[in-house]
């Protein structure tokens, strides 16, 4: 249902963008450019915090809650159309994100250091809507995008006894959403900019399991129920420099 509507609001952009071709203020077609920046993501860990909680429970160095990742962000901007009073912007991106603790504990053979290391990878298209409200302030009014998630859990243990490492990768493709507001300002008037993004990312990734098929749950759950991996997402912020060139 997700992708319909996005998949109407698209052609309906790009439809009114053809007719009204001639009132752009740059170009034929507007812009087309890149961008590139960095992203700081919430999240609300399910399975990953109980597996957390657990560990601790018998840890002598004690490992820290996930739930805040951040990293880069780079993509393509296919449009920017500058008309009617306000602007208007269809993109792609990719986006990789990462979040690692540390913990130690003991075991029979001595001392054992432990590494969990979580990334995010998503794949976003999308649209934004804006208006200017100074001559170098451009306010985003709406920013959304769909996403398709996916997650690396991977663990590493040091000991006496050599290295072991275990990755753990999501059972199948996770759709999202992320719906935002924000600023452009104009650095070289519709050539170089920097934007900042702030917004709410749908985050969910349900099933973690190895290239061997074997579960996340079956090693390091606690409990029966076995919730989501990770349950749902939060707050994200973006800030990244656009550069365009007209059409």
């Amino acid at each position: 249902m997700i992708k319909k509507i996005f998949f109407v609001i698209t052609f309906l952009i790009f439809s009114f963008i053809r007719i009204h071709a001639q009132s752009f203020g740059f170009g034929c077609l507007g812009l087309v450019g890149g961008y590139g920046g960095y992203s700081y993501q919430q999240y609300q860990p399910g399975m990953l915090n109980d597996f957390v909680n657990d560990f601790n429970t018998a840890a002598t160095d004690k490992l820290n809650q996930f739930g805040k990742a951040d990293g880069y962000r780079f993509g393509l901007n296919f449009f920017r159309a500058d008309f009617s009073g306000f602007f208007v912007t269809a993109k792609g991106y990719y986006q990789q994100l990462g979040e690692s603790h540390s913990a130690q504990n003991t075991g029979r053979d001595g001392p054992v250091n432990y590494d969990f290391d979580l990334t995010l990878k998503s794949w976003g298209i999308g649209f934004d809507v804006g208006i200017p409200i100074l001559s170098v302030i451009n306010w985003k009014i709406l920013d959304g995008t769909i996403l398709i998630n996916s997650a690396r859990f991977t663990s590493t243990s040091n000991s006496l006894l050599g290295t072991s490492v275990q990755k753990f990768n999501n059972e199948k493709t996770e759709i999202g959403y992320s719906l935002g507001s924000g600023f452009v300002i104009d650095v070289i008037k519709n050539y170089i900019s920097i934007e900042g993004i702030a917004a709410y990312s749908y985050l969910k990734i349900d099933k973690m399991e190895t290239d061997d098929n074997i579960k996340f749950s079956e090693i390091f759950s606690p409990t029966d129920d076995n919730p989501p991996f990770i349950k749902s997402g939060g707050f994200n912020a973006v800030i990244q420099l656009n550069v365009g060139f007209p059409l």
